[in-house]
C-alpha cells in the first residue's frame, strides 16, 4: 500500500509571523499543487504574534508544539541536513568533473 506524501523538513524552528482575522494565509505559493500534500487551512480570532511551525511535525498544525527540539525533531533535521549535504556533495563533484573536462 503507498505511503501518502509527507512535506518536506524546512528548518528547526518555528516562523514567528503576526497575523490577524480576515487575511490570507501566510506563505502559500502553490507549489504543493499535484504533490498529493494540500496546505493546512486555518483562520485566526485575533491580531497578535503566532508561532507557526518550520520543521513540518508538528502535532498541532500550523502551529509550532515544539516538537523541533524533541527526539523526533532532531531526528528529522539530521535527515535533512544529511540529505541537503548529499546533495552539495554531489554538486561539488559535478563541478569538479566540468572544470577538469575544460
Amino acid at each position: 500500500e503507498p505511503t501518502a506524501p509527507s512535506p518536506e523538513f524546512v528548518q528547526p524552528k518555528p516562523y514567528s509571523v503576526e497575523l490577524e482575522p480576515g487575511k490570507s494565509q501566510p506563505f502559500c505559493d502553490g507549489s504543493h499543487r499535484g504533490s498529493g500534500i494540500n496546505p493546512v487551512r486555518f483562520t485566526v480570532d485575533q491580531k497578535k504574534t503566532y508561532y507557526l511551525c518550520g520543521c513540518k511535525i508538528s502535532d498541532t498544525k500550523p502551529f509550532c508544539d515544539g516538537t523541533h527540539r524533541k527526539e523526533k525533531g532532531v531526528a528529522k533535521y539530521n535527515e535533512y541536513l544529511l540529505k541537503s549535504n548529499t546533495k552539495l556533495k554531489a554538486e561539488v563533484e559535478r563541478l569538479r568533473t566540468t572544470q577538469i573536462a575544460l
